[in-house]
């Protein structure tokens, strides 16, 4: 298999189809068997839906905490059971007096650590069930808040009953909810009408490819020069380095004794994720820290300090 089907696609989502549509979409045009999505987009929302091909799926389950950047249409006035357009209107209240002002205030208000409750259509799940089942079946439930952080939201501008903010939030995040806590705050009611996704980690809406142009791109072989290496996307986390001698090693899946460490992050602690690397910057696996950095300086040298989690050479 060509290596390059090892990498990952940035694809450009457009508005309409479900982020499972776009996975098989990939699959089909590249002709691949396995390919997995970073972060699920609502059918409504376009932008970055990161897609990893084959051996890249393996990095999947460490890319989740990756931060995202939004910028989002809000329509004050009504609020739906979807929390966007796509749903049913529950409640319509009068915006018409409420300011620029007033909104721009609240959206800052945001900012920093919130508990957020899911919203009943989600992907989230009660006994293994997907909440939005429950939901078309006329189902709620309790949900539990979750702590999410808003690192900024920034108003673009106000017109009539549209407002347009961008945002840069924590991975697990729900903009429309969001939107739907702000329309409460205000008392007039409000729901999502707009989302582009500009940003997932390394990858941006200016490096992102439509479906259209990564089939051309396939047909004249030049995929090379649109896909990610799994080394660049992973460049987020923090890394290890080891000798050339303990590359087999840890391709066999033994454990990295102290000593065959050459460089460490000054700082860690027990559960950090971290990258492995070698003399050419080539991530060989990704390991999870046992220990915080003052007890790594009280080991012997043939001790353990990070668990391996996943091998990828």
């Amino acid at each position: 298999m060509d290596s390059t089907l090892n990498q990952v696609v940035n694809l450009y989502k457009p508005s309409g189809p479900t982020s499972f549509a776009m996975v098989q979409s990939v699959k089909k045009i590249l002709g691949v068997k396995k390919a997995g999505h970073i972060g699920t987009l609502d059918p409504m929302a376009e932008g970055i839906l990161p897609i990893c091909l084959n051996q890249s799926t393996r990095i999947i389950q460490f890319l989740g905490p990756l931060s995202k950047h939004y910028q989002c249409t809000m329509t004050l006035g009504t609020s739906t059971d979807t929390q966007d357009s796509s749903g049913k209107t529950l409640f319509a209240g009068d915006s018409s007096k409420i300011t620029e002002n007033q909104v721009q205030s609240l959206l800052k208000s945001f900012v920093g650590e919130q508990k957020q409750v899911p919203p009943m259509y989600s992907a989230k799940k009660s006994n293994g069930i997907p909440l939005y089942k429950l939901a078309r079946n006329g189902i709620t439930i309790d949900r539990k808040p979750v702590l999410v952080r808003f690192y900024s939201i920034d108003f673009i501008n106000m017109e009539e009953n549209q407002v347009e903010f961008e945002v840069h939030c924590s991975a697990g995040t729900y903009i429309r909810t969001l939107c739907h806590d702000v329309g409460q705050r205000l008392g007039c009611g409000a729901h999502m009408s707009g989302l582009i996704r500009k940003q997932v980690g390394v990858f941006t809406q200016e490096s992102s490819i439509t479906p259209e142009a990564l089939e051309i791109a396939n047909k004249n072989g030049k995929l090379a020069e649109v896909l990610f290496p799994a080394d660049k996307v992973l460049k987020f986390l923090p890394e290890i380095r080891i000798t050339d001698e303990f590359v087999e090693p840890i391709a066999n899946g033994n454990a990295l004794p102290k000593f065959s460490l050459k460089a460490y992050p000054e700082k860690f602690e027990p559960g950090m994720i971290l990258r492995v690397c070698n003399g050419s910057d080539k991530v060989l696996a990704i390991v999870e820290s046992l220990v915080d950095q003052d007890q790594f300086g009280k080991m012997e040298p043939k001790d353990i300090a990070f668990k391996l989690k996943r091998v990828l050479i």
